[in-house]
């Protein structure tokens, strides 16, 4: 990490997050007590105390995977100086997005007849994007859409979707791709750019690991998964840092999670009928 960012910043920024995360205990017993109802109405060969303790984990698990879809438009704004999280946009699921009629009509025929060749097929799309979304005459249709992260450096703007984790089923994966192209196609419409070069989408995942092979977007330009989007946005952290901290956390918060675990058995065998 650089000399000029503490890493205790980013400790402090985490840890405080996560702690958040994992709630008090008012949230932890309406959170079980939810469980346990659901789960006794369940005819299951686990037992009980087990099912509720993995709902639980599971509960942690998906505000997990939320929070670091919030958590790296935060970092870049409080750690990095080369970059500008557009806030405006980023981080909001109220954009109002126009679509040009035939422009969209081109990206659903791109996700439903995926190409035999990814490189041009999808530079073919993105001319047709830029041209369709700046034509003064076209139909266009407004809708509301999601965007996760919107940066500019010096020279272009960044749109960034992120996830957590590529674990996504077949029929969520086009949903995704889908998604992420109109976003970005509105984009282009909403801040009138008319040059490829002034903006780059990019479908980000935190996690390093492929469920599946991008077959709409290349690897490694417009896909990118763990540190690969630190290194391409030169940022001043690394994705090591932040891996580093997690499973000093994950030590650290080994007793805290036995003592989860006891109150969850507890809550259990003292709420048999």
């Amino acid at each position: 990490m650089s000399n000029d960012i503490p890493y205790d910043t980013l400790t402090k920024i985490l840890e405080e997050s996560i702690l958040e995360l994992i709630g008090g205990e008012e949230e932890f017993d309406k959170l079980t007590d939810n469980l346990i109802s659901k789960h006794r109405k369940k005819i299951h060969f686990i037992p009980l105390k087990y099912r509720v303790l993995g709902g639980f984990l599971q509960s942690l698990n998906i505000k997990f995977g939320n929070f670091i879809e919030t958590f790296i438009p935060k970092l870049i704004t409080v750690m990095e100086t080369n970059l500008i999280v557009i806030e405006e946009y980023s981080n909001r699921k109220d954009i109002k997005l126009s679509l040009e009629q035939e422009c969209e009509r081109k990206i659903d025929n791109y996700i439903n007849h995926p190409p035999q060749s990814i490189d041009k097929s999808f530079e073919d799309l993105l001319d047709y994007i830029f041209t369709l979304q700046n034509k003064r005459d076209g139909v266009f249709k407004t809708e509301t859409y999601d965007v996760d992260l919107l940066l500019k450096d010096e020279t272009r703007y960044y749109y960034i979707e992120v996830k957590y984790n590529d674990d996504h089923d077949t029929g969520k994966f086009k949903d995704i791709n889908r998604k992420f192209i109109k976003t970005f196609a509105g984009l282009v419409n909403k801040l009138h750019i008319t040059d490829k070069n002034e903006i780059t989408p990019i479908l980000y995942y935190f996690n390093e690991s492929v469920r599946y092979r991008d077959i709409y977007l290349k690897e490694d330009k417009y896909v990118l998964r763990g540190r690969k989007l630190f290194e391409k946005l030169n940022l001043s952290i690394s994705y090591k840092d932040i891996e580093e901290i997690l499973l000093k956390m994950s030590k650290t918060l080994e007793d805290k999670f036995d003592k989860f675990k006891d109150k969850i058995f507890d809550k259990v065998h003292n709420n048999k009928k």
